[in-house]
């Protein structure tokens, strides 16, 4: 019988539900150190899955928006930090198509395998704006995977007389930056997301993007393309890059949950599921976590036909998907923490994979692209009518 073939998606997707439980032992072996465990990193590259929204002139495969994310949420059903670092880095890849194709070559013209880290908060930054770029200084915050990045892309302000700074993406070499060591945390250590420190590093004009631009159908690597992968907005989409994570986390969390606590029994030896309270815990857990699933599937369906029909996103559209996103993470921290909460003394191990993903959702969800308070806002306005472009935000 002929073996059906499946199409490359689902072909990565595969590649890495089979990796999942090694990256997880190979954490746990890691001893919390505050950077992927090199067996995860290289599995990673050669898996191909960052290649997946990697432009397909500079040896990516150029993959719809959401392949990435998905591969992120099934990574992180074992290892959130894995999971969050397939997810948020195959995003900059695709972020990255939006670029100018010089920046591009810059990138992948020696080595298609590059991969790219972000670090878009700042302290002391320091911008000016030359002829042909920009000369910039500062420390930037939180740049996931960095240990394992050949590029970083940074947000910088750059001031304007009488006017509020203009935001602009800017695309760094790591030999123009110092890796500043600061990630020691409880959830997420393993994303090795340290600080950066730039002095006075050029960056050419073309290997930047303001943030208006970024947000656009037309930018430099998509214009005379109408039903490019990269032709839709950022703001709003982007949030699914770490929202995707926290969802295969609480997935994990409730498959680990029960395969422990089924064949468990009492000290006085009755069967603990019997337990009504722990019946009830489970059932709302999963409830959660299967609603977090619908938003993600609906959302990703949204976004792919966009590009497909060539029927742009609204703003209220993306309004409403970057409310989706961040609920997904406030589902996905419920159930878990619900769930953890149930498993007793056993649950309080380091090893143990609902204890990680308590703590690592709880990470996720500090994010900014994830925080209720404010992510919600936007699509409040959008029903009540005073949604603005600006008030939507990053």
């Amino acid at each position: 019988m002929k073996k059906e073939k499946i199409d490359l998606a689902s072909e990565l997707l595969l590649r890495l539900k089979d990796l999942g439980p090694k990256f997880l032992e190979h954490r746990l072996e890691s001893k919390n150190a505050s950077f992927l465990p090199e067996k995860n990193v290289s599995q990673l590259i050669e898996s191909g899955i960052f290649k997946a929204c990697q432009p397909k002139r500079v040896g990516g495969f150029e993959l719809p928006f959401g392949v990435q994310t998905s591969a992120g949420a099934e990574i992180a059903k074992f290892c959130g930090s894995s999971g969050w670092i397939t997810s948020v880095l195959g995003t900059h890849h695709w972020m990255l198509g939006k670029f100018a194709f010089e920046a591009q070559d810059d990138i992948w013209s020696k080595n298609p395998s590059a991969v790219v880290a972000s670090a878009f908060a700042s302290e002391d930054e320091k911008v000016k704006a030359l002829k042909d770029g920009y000369e910039i200084s500062g420390t930037w915050l939180y740049a996931s995977g960095i240990y394992l990045c050949d590029w970083v892309i940074i947000l910088s302000r750059i001031p304007k007389d009488n006017s509020v700074p203009e935001m602009r993406f800017m695309l760094v070499p790591k030999s123009d930056l110092k890796i500043i060591d600061t990630w020691k945390t409880i959830g997420l250590r393993a994303t090795g997301s340290h600080n950066i420190k730039i002095k006075k590093a050029f960056v050419p004009k073309y290997r930047t993007i303001s943030h208006k631009e970024i947000n656009k159908l037309d930018t430099p690597g998509t214009k005379n393309n109408p039903k490019s992968v990269y032709r839709m907005p950022m703001s709003g989409i982007i949030n699914y890059c770490v929202a995707a994570p926290a969802l295969g986390m609480a997935e994990g969390a409730l498959e680990a949950f029960t395969k422990d606590m089924t064949p468990r029994t009492s000290i006085f030896s009755q069967k603990i599921a019997n337990n009504p309270t722990l019946q009830l815990r489970t059932s709302e857990a999963s409830a959660e976590i299967d609603c977090a699933r619908l938003l993600y599937d609906s959302d990703l369906s949204k976004i792919k036909a966009s590009v497909k029909k060539t029927k742009p996103l609204t703003l209220n559209d993306l309004a409403k998907i970057k409310r989706n996103a961040s609920y997904i993470g406030e589902l996905s921290k419920r159930a878990t923490s619900r769930l953890a909460s149930a498993m007793g003394a056993r649950g309080l191990s380091e090893k143990n994979l609902v204890h990680l993903a308590n703590s690592d959702i709880n990470a996720a969800c500090s994010h900014v692209s994830m925080v209720w308070d404010s992510c919600s806002l936007p699509h409040g306005m959008a029903k009540l009518g005073v949604l603005t472009e600006e008030s939507l935000g990053p």
